[in-house]
């Protein structure tokens, strides 16, 4: 009777089995490490908060220069952040955030392509940090133009 039925090609129950765990197993290791990177990224709120904070602090370095300390344009005397020189309460960051700025020191202009002959340009960058890891950066490039 058997020559009457065509063979059957396919998976028998035992293997269906043992597939289904080996699959349950990697998509549950994989979940979990998924679960312990997501803890730690930031959140769209620290992200939009750090992205505020870089904003607000090139702002104040870019007003400086109308300030008397700094004189018309920037004359690289000072340090152009004024968080960096003493401590106003506009500096003061909350939540755990460090706010850092670059480029602000005391020092000569420098070219800047495409045209080298003029070297009165400064490249400024802030960043802002939680827990080590950089969240925003914002740079500008500031000229020593008077008006």
């Amino acid at each position: 009777m058997r020559a009457d039925y065509p063979a059957r090609r396919g998976f028998t129950l035992v293997e269906m089995v043992v597939f289904i765990v080996i699959v349950s197993l990697a998509a549950y290791a994989l979940f979990r490490s998924f679960g312990s990177v997501l803890q730690r990224s930031p959140t769209a709120a620290q992200l939009t908060q750090a992205m505020q904070l870089a904003q607000e602090r090139m702002e104040l370095i870019q007003g400086q220069r109308d300030s008397p300390l700094v004189g018309r344009g920037f004359n690289n005397t000072v340090d152009l952040d004024p968080c960096n020189v003493g401590a106003p309460t506009v500096c003061t960051t909350t939540f755990g955030y460090a706010v850092t700025s670059a480029g602000t020191a005391p020092g000569a202009p420098v070219a800047w392509p495409p045209n080298p002959a003029t070297a009165n340009y400064k490249l400024v960058t802030v960043t802002v940090k939680l827990g080590g890891i950089t969240l925003a950066q914002e740079s500008a490039v500031l000229s020593n133009y008077l008006p």
